[in-house]
């Protein structure tokens, strides 16, 4: 059957690699909250995007629009978020302000990105790019026959396209550093906790009490949902630090009440490092470790729900025997349908005495 053990002791590896991750992803939070990771990679999306390289002065001026201000406290704590409605309506309003009669008409808004590029208040390039934006939403107004009082509205739903395009880009920017970063701290919490794989497998073979109790953790963890990515607003970068802070203990902690034997004080995790080859196998499951680990808590969290299930998985309930299927009995020449039912009952009957 499935529940054999040596497939109890692949659950409980990869519920160490699920908890490790866990660890290494509440470091990893900690460390972007305490850096600002996120404000600071957006900001640089938007540098990229309104193409305000070397004009920090523009950059700046966009991020003192009091719609993108409302989003932050002060110049030193950037936004980490910002919606692709709220950079539209900042940006339209810079280039063609409030109460401008440009707004009402598409060529108005044109003729307003063209004075803005005239006077440097945007990239030729970013001007280039809306009046294509632009010309856009005036062709789709002309093909819907709508009313032109709708063209600000149109336009500012190609620029947040736009925005969202390029806010795909930054977070592929963002999860490559993330990656790199955990698998790090992976490799960091690896050698200093001693949370070797081949070591850990021995351990698990040979000791059925430690076998079965990860086992039954891991159970248990499987049945929890899984936890949802924030949406919406972000939450502060003060509250954020100290989430990230308190899960990281609670992480930690976690990891050291699973029993398996962690850190470099019990003599038996102390391989004969000069005199032997012991050190091969142990740097081998240390980078194991730290490998697993960095594919993230989503990813072992599945494995364990797919492992939990088949485990779980017995004899398959026997199904009911169904009856063999009924042939119609052929009707004879001149005979109605019903009259063959009732024939057919008759006969049955008959065989019964």
């Amino acid at each position: 059957m499935f529940g054999s053990s040596a497939l109890e002791v692949a659950t409980g590896v990869i519920f160490i690699f699920l908890s490790l991750s866990l660890v290494c992803t509440a470091a990893n939070e900690l460390i972007a909250s305490l850096v600002s990771w996120r404000a600071k990679n957006l900001a640089q999306g938007i540098r990229n995007l309104l193409n305000y390289k070397d004009n920090a002065a523009l950059l700046k001026g966009f991020y003192n629009h009091p719609l993108i201000q409302s989003l932050y406290r002060d110049s030193t704590k950037l936004p980490s978020y910002i919606p692709s409605r709220t950079f539209a309506l900042a940006l339209l309003d810079m280039l063609v302000p409030a109460g401008s009669p440009d707004r009402n008409t598409i060529d108005g808004i044109r003729e307003a990105v063209k004075k803005a590029g005239d006077r440097n208040a945007i990239d030729k390039q970013v001007g280039d790019t809306l009046l294509i934006l632009i010309d856009e939403a005036d062709n789709t107004i002309k093909e819907a026959g709508v009313s032109a009082q709708t063209a600000l509205s149109k336009v500012q739903e190609n620029v947040e396209t736009w925005f969202n395009d390029s806010m795909e880009r930054v977070a592929g920017w963002y999860k490559r550093r993330t990656q790199a970063l955990t698998f790090a701290l992976a490799l960091v919490f690896s050698v200093a906790l001693n949370v070797d794989s081949i070591m850990i497998t021995r351990r698990l073979s040979s000791d059925s009490a430690l076998r079965a109790s990860l086992t039954a953790m891991a159970e248990k963890a499987a049945q929890q949902p899984a936890t949802a990515a924030p949406g919406g607003q972000p939450e502060p970068a003060e509250a954020r630090i100290q989430s990230a802070f308190q899960a990281l203990v609670e992480r930690n902690r976690t990891l050291e009440g699973l029993g398996i034997p962690l850190g470099w004080t019990d003599s038996r995790n102390w391989p004969g490092w000069v005199w032997t080859w012991d050190w091969v196998p142990k740097v081998f499951g240390l980078l194991l470790t730290a490998g697993a680990a960095s594919l993230g808590a989503p990813f072992w969290f599945d494995m364990l729900n797919k492992i939990v299930t088949i485990r779980s998985t017995g004899k398959a309930p026997e199904e009911k025997q169904k009856s063999p299927k009924e042939v119609p009995t052929p009707t004879e020449a001149g005979q109605t349908p019903k009259e063959a039912r009732e024939s057919k009952e008759v006969l049955k009957e008959t065989r019964k005495e």
